[in-house]
């Protein structure tokens, strides 16, 4: 039993985290997202000095070099061309080329018109673009997590997040910045049930990336989470109509940027056929790709059956077991969705690990936090008690311990992303 004096000490050590205080908090997740931007920047200017050189340089140099590999290629040829009113084909085969309409336009425009407003050129313009909308995602994803497991654990979160990988696509042009920043967006108005505001920006995704999927099955779980609580809460009709609308707006915004490009090129099918192009078979069947591929490698149905449902269930378990509970019922419906549209509509390869960026709720599990415990882990106020305050401080002992490790694993991966994945070798390579 501890002495009134020294558990009152505890208590208030605690209490007085420089995570617990706002303003704290903000500037602390901006201070770890730019200083692993730092990194990241060290490690893409280092593999820069063995990258060959390519088409899709111009004029860049040292570090901007590696900002514009791979799909900044078509960002670039948006903001400087826009998109092609004639899809290009293969004369003998009809079949098309890879092309522009395959990306979705606002990132691209956004840069176009800061570097008309600034005179940069689109390297410079487009990765200080991303660099900046990722700290807003950073923090956009701090206050998520914050809201249901506490600052400390957010904070630990946030790291994870921030020196995964791939997470050096957020400072090159690429879109990863501005989707996460719409999607962080579009939780939390859902989370907060402004469902007018949600569907706003969930409209706004329709020109940005390709998740309305995954985003309407989030919506459809808030709205029945709402729904349950009829009995203490009525519904009114307004409230009705605003919730429809932002199941609307998500349905819709799915259907923006094909619709665009059937008017844009004259064909209906100018956007599925255009992403075929990119795809290993000449259709798309949702799901098949990863049975051909386990197929391929494990040579028999049986192996290849047993291996996919074993990812699977790994996968969904992550999100849905109860050592995911604390994330609560919106980014645990996103987690889950997400990877089911993963599954359904990506082709197996390199890819997904840029794709995983916008798995941040992962982070809270893989760290241990998720569990609703009666001892909490992130964060003690007054009412915890001293028992409770030494419990969080043990158990946050332990948070950055493990924190620490993910983080020394992500940032040895990240090396090896840089310079195997984004780093580009002619004349083919795996695409990141």
């Amino acid at each position: 039993m501890l002495s009134p004096p020294r558990a009152a000490r505890i208590a208030s050590n605690v209490g007085s985290r420089w995570y617990t205080r706002p303003r704290a908090f903000l500037l602390g997740v901006l201070a770890i997202y730019f200083v692993s931007r730092l990194f990241s920047g060290i490690v893409l200017t280092i593999v820069g000095m063995y990258q060959p050189d390519v088409v899709w340089f111009e004029n860049e140099h040292g570090y901007l070099r590696m900002t514009v590999l791979w799909d900044s290629f078509w960002y670039r040829q948006i903001v400087e061309d826009g998109y092609p009113s004639v899809l290009p084909a293969d004369a003998e085969s009809g079949r098309l080329w890879q092309n522009p309409w395959a990306f979705y336009p606002l990132f691209p425009y956004l840069t176009r018109g800061l570097m008309y407003l600034t005179g940069g050129g689109f390297a410079l313009v487009g990765s200080t673009l991303a660099l900046l909308l990722g700290a807003v995602a950073a923090v956009l994803i701090a206050i998520l997590l914050r809201d249901r497991v506490g600052p400390r654990v957010a904070i630990a979160g946030v790291t994870l997040w921030s020196t995964f990988m791939a997470a050096p696509v957020l400072q090159v042009a690429y879109t990863e910045s501005l989707a996460m920043v719409l999607l962080c967006l579009v939780l939390y108005f859902l989370s907060k049930e402004r469902w007018l505001a949600a569907g706003a920006v969930a409209l706004l995704t329709g020109i940005a990336r390709p998740i309305a999927l995954p985003l309407g099955f989030v919506g459809l779980v808030c709205v029945w989470v709402r729904w349950r609580r009829r009995g203490r809460e009525p519904v009114r009709a307004g409230e009705w109509i605003a919730m429809f609308s932002a199941l609307v707006a998500c349905a819709v915004s799915g259907l923006i940027w094909p619709l665009i490009a059937w008017w844009g090129t004259g064909i209906p099918s100018a956007y599925p056929d255009t992403m075929t192009a990119w795809r290993v078979y000449d259709k798309i069947e949702p799901f098949r790709p990863w049975w051909n591929t386990a197929h391929y490698w494990l040579r028999t149905d049986l192996n290849a059956a047993l291996a996919l449902a074993f990812l699977a269930v790994l996968t969904f378990a992550l999100v849905l077991g109860p050592w995911a509970r604390a994330l609560g019922p919106q980014l645990r419906a996103w987690s889950f969705a997400y990877s089911l549209y993963l599954f359904a509509s990506l082709d197996p390869s390199t890819s997904i690990f840029r794709y995983m960026l916008c798995q941040f709720p992962i982070a809270v599990v893989l760290l241990g936090a998720g569990w609703r415990s009666p001892l909490p882990i992130a964060g003690v106020g007054p009412s915890e008690g001293p028992g409770g305050a030494t419990a969080a401080m043990r158990n946050g002992r332990w948070l950055w311990v493990i924190m620490g490790l993910g983080v020394l694993i992500n940032l040895v991966l990240q090396v090896w992303w840089v310079g195997v994945i984004w780093h580009f070798t002619p004349p083919a390579d795996t695409p990141p």
